[in-house]
């Protein structure tokens, strides 16, 4: 891990210069806000506000303390605190799944524990797939933001409609690329697992129905929907913020 992390601080500061340094405080300090999280989660504070405060946290250091353009950071800040603020609200449909707390396969490993610890596991799972989306979204903003500036600084008098036509074939090729960031991301963590289904003689209906399965693939779900989502926001919010200036 040390060795890891030193060729990661190097190649940071190779292709990004010294901005690569601060890059690497803005990821050793969100490290070190999720953990302070876990801990307060662990202590028995409402897993849904702290989700909320985490949120906040992390993005206003991944976007403010790596983008150096104004109107791009706070573009980019307002859409994914909203479009993460949406999750919250739909995640819990998720929940109708039942896909939160322990599989089968735990059992053994957990059968000399006790399970009531005085936490809810249904919040925790939410908490686990807000957490799950905050890159993704921020990425995805940042990235319609930056490209939607870049326009306005050779035709700043674009008009609206325009620039949102803009946005939205901006985000048309990054939501592909988010989506197979995600499912790959997901297919890689449970390859091993899919596997040893397979070498068990697993059915392929039991496979698929899953419970940790499914409940990695409904944060999938999500985490797309909120990137699909973060591409016209953005745009809009663009727009609303340069609207003084072109009046």
């Amino acid at each position: 891990m040390m060795l890891l992390t030193g060729i990661l601080l190097i190649l940071l500061v190779l292709v990004c210069g010294w901005q690569g340094l601060t890059i690497f405080f803005s990821l050793g300090l969100n490290f070190v806000v999720i953990i302070l999280a876990l801990v307060l989660v662990a202590g028995g504070f409402e897993p849904l506000i702290v989700s909320g405060l985490l949120s906040l946290i992390l993005l206003a250091t991944s976007i403010f303390m790596n983008t150096k353009q104004p109107l791009t950071a706070k573009t980019a800040f307002v859409t994914s605190l909203i479009v993460v603020g949406l999750l919250i609200i739909i995640v819990p449909l998720s929940q109708l799944a039942a896909t939160y707390g322990f599989g089968a396969e735990d059992a053994e490993e957990i059968e000399g524990f006790g399970l009531a610890i005085g936490l809810s596991f249904q919040k925790i799972s939410i908490m686990m797939i807000i957490l799950g989306s905050l890159g993704a979204i921020a990425e995805t903003s940042i990235a319609v933001a930056s490209g939607l500036v870049e326009i306005l600084e050779y035709d700043a008098q674009m008009g609206s409609k325009q620039l949102f036509k803009a946005g939205i074939a901006i985000g048309e090729k990054i939501i592909a690329t988010a989506f197979n960031t995600l499912f790959f991301s997901f297919f890689g963590s449970f390859l091993s697992l899919t596997m040893w289904f397979i070498q068990l003689g697993y059915p392929i209906s039991k496979i698929v129905n899953h419970k940790i399965l499914i409940g990695e693939g409904l944060a999938l779900l999500i985490g797309v929907i909120g990137v699909i989502a973060t591409v016209p926001l953005t745009s809009w919010i663009l727009n609303y913020f340069r609207k003084p200036k072109d009046e």
